[in-house]
């Protein structure tokens, strides 16, 4: 039995340590075909091929697997864009290449694994950020209608994963208003642009300045409060508490004050 024990450990040690290795080793990749092709295609083409096991299966299952992990692949392809736009001519790995490929590693290794109800949230929120991220800074080079359909998918996804850990399995109508709330908050976005300037120095070679685009904040935000008001009316018969959503709200309100009074830097496009 003892050596049951042993033998059983040394395999679980074995899995979680190529487990480790192999997305360590999909971030990096991803990041190097980048940089070394200046290209963003391979990596994206990279992390589509990472998710072979969804049409591993009966085809009848590809559409609920798809949806599965529609959160995975929007974190995904989101970073490896991000990474290719923080340095287009590609060359030698940037700062900003280098924390977003850290970013990917921990998504993959420390975010994406668990499965309690906090961390299905966490993971939604990081895909609305990273998606709605991605969006502010490619929307100059596509139509503002592909904008609002990619923004519905990003809604869509995110929501359905955090009530897909529910009581309630009959969300489709939930899932699709959320959808087009994203989709209206990206058409507002698109013609009033806020940005949020973190830093403007140069050290050492180094940029310094980062600016965030309003639209993922005010997504991932608007995400928060409403998944808090949906479980807050499962709970309570249809009826969304006070105390439930109390804090949410005032914490998002805080957040927005502070960017809009301290950081914004408005650009329309009317």
């Amino acid at each position: 039995m003892a050596d049951y024990v042993t033998l059983r450990r040394g395999r679980n040690a074995l899995s979680t340590a190529t487990h480790v290795i192999l997305n360590v080793g999909l971030a990096v990749a991803t990041t190097v075909l980048t940089v070394v092709s200046a290209n963003w295609v391979f990596a994206v083409l990279l992390v589509f091929l990472s998710k072979w096991r969804v049409v591993a299966v009966r085809p009848r299952y590809w559409w609920l697997n798809i949806k599965a992990n529609l959160v995975d692949f929007i974190v995904g392809i989101s970073i490896v864009l991000m990474v290719y736009l923080a340095n287009p001519a590609g060359g030698s790995p940037n700062f900003w290449q280098i924390v977003l490929t850290l970013a990917y590693i921990v998504w993959l290794i420390g975010i994406k694994p668990r499965s309690s109800t906090k961390a299905t949230e966490v993971q939604a929120l990081f895909a609305v950020f990273f998606g709605a991220f991605i969006l502010s800074l490619i929307t100059a080079q596509i139509d503002p209608v592909v904008g609002v359909i990619v923004s519905f998918i990003i809604g869509y996804g995110a929501t359905r994963h955090v009530l897909m850990q529910g009581d309630d399995h009959d969300f489709t109508i939930t899932t699709f208003i959320f959808g087009m709330m994203m989709s209206e908050l990206y058409w507002i976005c698109y013609h009033w642009t806020i940005t949020y300037q973190l830093g403007r120095s140069v050290e050492n070679g180094f940029i310094t300045s980062f600016a965030v685009p309003q639209f993922p904040i005010l997504a991932t935000i608007m995400l928060f409060v409403f998944a808090r008001g949906y479980k807050s009316a499962l709970r309570h018969d249809g009826k969304i508490r006070i105390d439930d959503i109390l804090a949410p709200a005032i914490f998002s309100a805080l957040v927005m004050v502070l960017m809009v009074f301290f950081y914004s830097v408005p650009n329309f496009n009317i």
